[in-house]
């Protein structure tokens, strides 16, 4: 009995206790549920379970599956303007292996304080028999090399080919309404079914930067339910004076170092994405989260991704331009409004215009001529202003859209 319940859970043996506690965190980063079982009731010795579980953890290394049930993926993504492709194979029973593999944590007696720390490990620690990242990856630099991309773009490329993966709104969705019984899962799940929420993404981002040689660290930002990477990079500009820049991994678009913000009820991050030519009714802001305190785990060392330093020049002109559309948007609304008033005011004056030429009241006539012409001067002055601000928004989209491909 013993030995069936062990083999369901993954067990990190700190030390022999009475009690084995399990912690179901699931995909909620806070409220964390915390269950215990008896020792009476796996009706064993201390020793003798420890010494089960030590076999059980050996098994499950060494039971990685033979690859069988081959399918072909092909993922597509855009970075810089181009697009890039490459091809895989999966096997189902790779798939199964891992859908099978432990997702929760547990534990001896008291909960160990870097427990966090050990439970994200587990969905980045990769098996040495399982090559599929390192293949993959190959994939991508190879991909990269060809379009004579640098280190640091490669990383971004990289970055890019997560992004694109599908966000699973029905497992966000579940998450955030904390229905059903959602899972992290681990990268090869997410490659596998082409989806994936924060969580499983960031896995996935992190195991690959790993394996291209980069620092990586996890960030975990529990107000908002909400993960995403780190990758190291000098610290003078790093996120959080963390040594690590900010990764976003549920949206496309999103560069390193810049945190954005989340959409409101959504769970993944409001991506960078071309903005169309003025429409007065396709401006409309949208609403969204900002991040706040974060956690970090699975700190490693390695390369430094020095691209942040272009980033963040080229982000500050990026914002620029944003406020610079927002105020133009705030500016031409005001002006439409007053365009219509003056429609308004003039298409009741004709109308006034016309009854008095009709009926020869000559002096209503001409007082009333002057005030229309003088309106009329104005709303044509109006009307010029107007096609000018536009004419001045649609160059700094056509900007704007030219910074978001760099």
């Amino acid at each position: 009995m013993a030995r069936n319940l062990a083999e369901k859970i993954f067990f990190t043996l700190l030390k022999l206790a009475a009690l084995v506690a399990v912690v179901l965190a699931g995909l909620h980063f806070r409220n964390t549920d915390v269950g215990y079982v008896p020792q009476e009731a796996l009706k064993t010795t201390p020793a003798e379970l420890g010494r089960q579980l030590s076999e059980i953890k050996d098994n499950l290394a060494n039971k990685f599956p033979q690859s069988e049930g081959e399918t072909q993926k092909t993922y597509q993504w855009q970075y810089g303007g181009r697009t890039y492709s490459v091809s895989q194979t999966l096997y189902s029973s790779i798939y199964g292996f891992y859908k099978s593999q432990p997702k929760t944590y547990t534990y001896f007696n008291e909960l160990p304080e870097n427990w966090e720390e050990e439970y994200y490990g587990m969905f980045i620690t990769e098996n040495e028999r399982d090559v599929f990242i390192s293949e993959l990856l190959e994939s991508i630099v190879t991909e990269g090399k060809r379009n004579r991309l640098s280190e640091d773009q490669v990383v971004e490329l990289v970055l890019a080919f997560v992004q694109s993966i599908p966000y699973d709104d029905q497992k966000a969705a579940n998450i955030l309404a904390r229905t059903g019984n959602e899972t992290m899962d681990y990268p090869y799940e997410v490659l596998f079914e082409n989806s994936g929420v924060c969580s499983d993404k960031s896995f996935l981002a992190t195991v690959l930067l790993r394996e291209l040689g980069y620092g990586t660290a996890i960030f975990v930002f529990e107000n908002e339910n909400h993960m995403a990477i780190g990758i190291q990079c000098p610290k003078e500009y790093s996120d959080y004076d963390s040594g690590y820049c900010f990764a976003e991994t549920t949206s496309v678009g999103n560069k390193i170092g810049i945190v954005p913000d989340l959409k409101a009820n959504v769970g993944s991050a409001v991506g960078t994405e071309q903005l169309a030519y003025f429409n007065e009714e396709e401006t409309r802001a949208s609403v969204s989260t900002k991040l706040t305190e974060v956690k970090i785990f699975q700190k490693t060392q390695g390369k430094e991704y020095k691209g942040i330093i272009r980033t963040i020049r080229i982000n500050n002109e990026i914002s620029a331009l944003k406020k610079e559309l927002a105020d133009l948007t705030a500016e031409l609304r005001e002006l439409k409004e007053r365009i219509g008033e003056d429609e308004e005011y003039l298409a009741d004056k004709k109308r006034d215009l016309d009854k008095y030429l009709k009926n020869d009241e000559i002096k209503k006539y001409n007082e009333q001529a002057e005030k229309y012409n003088d309106t009329l001067s104005d709303y044509e002055d109006r009307i010029k202003s107007y096609n000018k601000k536009v004419s001045v928004f649609n160059k700094k989209v056509a900007r704007y859209n030219e910074l978001i491909k760099i």
